[in-house]
């Protein structure tokens, strides 16, 4: 059944990449994917070319599962990318459940090509039972 969910959103993640542009110009986008009805949260810290660039976090409004809203993303400009255009972008996740006041899992790194005006998904996927994988798609 995983990975049924996991082909299916692998798929959705397609579409949208052709369907609909969540890319901005001026920034490179990360949208974040998730099939586990048990995070509502994501935290990272993100680093460029293997030096760090910043902490940051994505959740929603109506405080529900990330996996209720596949237009979760993050943006970051080229003042936030410290005036470059491109590089290796790296993200350490942490994950929260509902009650957002504990980490239920931190991820292993995921590489992404950052550019300006691209956008990059990441698929989360797993449950704190049998644990959480991650991967650039």
């Amino acid at each position: 059944m995983a990975k049924f969910a996991s082909l299916v959103l692998a798929m959705m993640a397609g579409l949208l990449a052709c369907g609909q542009s969540q890319s901005a110009p001026d920034a490179f986008t990360v949208q974040f994917l998730c099939s586990s009805p048990e995070i509502y949260r994501i935290d990272y810290v993100a680093s460029l070319d293997g030096k760090y660039l910043c902490t940051g976090g994505v959740a929603n409004f109506e405080k529900v599962p990330l996996n209720h809203d596949p237009f979760v993303c993050d943006y970051f400009t080229q003042e936030a990318l410290e005036g470059r255009e491109k590089g290796v972008f790296t993200l350490e996740l942490h994950l929260y459940d509902e009650k957002e006041d504990q980490e239920i899992a931190i991820l292993e790194p995921v590489d992404l090509k950052a550019r300006l005006g691209a956008t990059e998904i990441i698929l989360i996927n797993g449950d704190k039972a049998g644990g959480f994988q991650v991967k650039a798609l």
